[in-house]
């Protein structure tokens, strides 16, 4: 008889299901139905107790947890990037809003190569709500008790980048095999491209940006050892692809809302099941919440 596989993923159903609902603490059932799985499906962003746990089991695991158990957010992502010799808008890390302030009234060279006006990203927090655009020291200052330099599951802090005025920026929507892509386009006035902040999103663009941000994308996604993920990336006038960020977390919109991404989700899912030489309709979608 072949072993169960085991969801912990809310809208997936399989044959043992044990979703964290409300964070309940781990349980002696679960390391037990890990440790007779033939395969589990992990929440979209896992707990670190659960992964760890899930890892020491033995079976075959999706997602894989990738950087967002220790390199999330900006900075987190920035170290990423660079660990990995991937390109990134030039920017520079600093543990707190002070220190950035000091850094660039005092003209360090590090920062003052970045140009003005640049931006600043606190640690955490998404959808571009984190995220400044800023002309000198003194608007960098008025940011304190607005830029949040806390980071859930990466490092705190903050970034100063360069601003890509005129920069196309593309989302790159990783799901195991498979992949799909799409542009952000800011709303009038506005610098960041988030659909939270007013934004809008199409699935036309150039085709070379269109290879070239898969590529990266994929470059990313060998490199780090991640199975889902969102992915910006950032096209300077006349520049090559950069990464912008990495998200766990990311919104459904662009994808045609959460209905058909958990579809499209099944269908990487049933893709890497059968992969493991498992029959991928052993899996399906969950009717209402498990």
């Amino acid at each position: 008889m072949p072993k169960p596989i085991v969801s912990y993923h809310t809208g997936l159903q399989a044959e043992v299901n044990l979703a964290l609902i409300s964070q309940r603490p781990l349980e002696r059932s679960d390391a037990l139905a890990l440790i007779g799985a033939g395969a589990v499906l992990l929440p979209q962003a896992c707990r670190p107790d659960l992964w760890a746990l899930a890892a020491a089991c033995g079976a075959p695991l999706f997602p894989r947890p990738a950087a967002h158990l220790s390199l999330d957010g900006k900075v987190g992502n920035r170290r990423l990037f660079s660990g990995l010799g991937l390109p990134q808008p030039q920017s520079v890390e600093f543990a707190s809003l002070e220190r950035a302030v000091a850094a660039w009234q005092g003209g360090h060279p590090a920062v003052r190569g970045l140009g003005a006006p640049l931006v600043a990203k606190g640690a955490g927090d998404g959808m571009g709500r984190n995220v400044f655009l800023v002309r000198d020291s003194d608007e960098l200052a008025a940011l304190a008790g607005r830029l949040e330099t806390g980071c859930v599951h990466g490092p705190a802090g903050l970034i100063l980048q360069r601003y890509l005025p005129g920069a196309s920026e593309m989302r790159v929507v990783l799901l195991g095999t498979d992949c799909l892509a799409y542009w952000h386009e800011p709303a009038p006035g506005e610098f960041r491209a988030n659909l939270s902040q007013g934004g809008g999103w199409t699935s036309e663009g150039p085709a070379a940006e269109l290879q070239a941000g898969l590529a990266l994308a994929r470059r990313l996604q060998a490199a780090a050892g991640m199975d889902v993920a969102g992915v910006d990336v950032i096209f300077p006038p006349g520049g090559e692809a950069l990464l912008l960020e990495v998200n766990f977390y990311f919104g459904r919109q662009g994808l045609g809302g959460s209905e058909n991404y958990l579809s499209l989700y099944l269908q990487s899912v049933r893709a890497w099941l059968s992969g493991l030489g498992l029959e991928p309709k052993r899996v399906g979608l969950a009717q209402g919440d498990l």
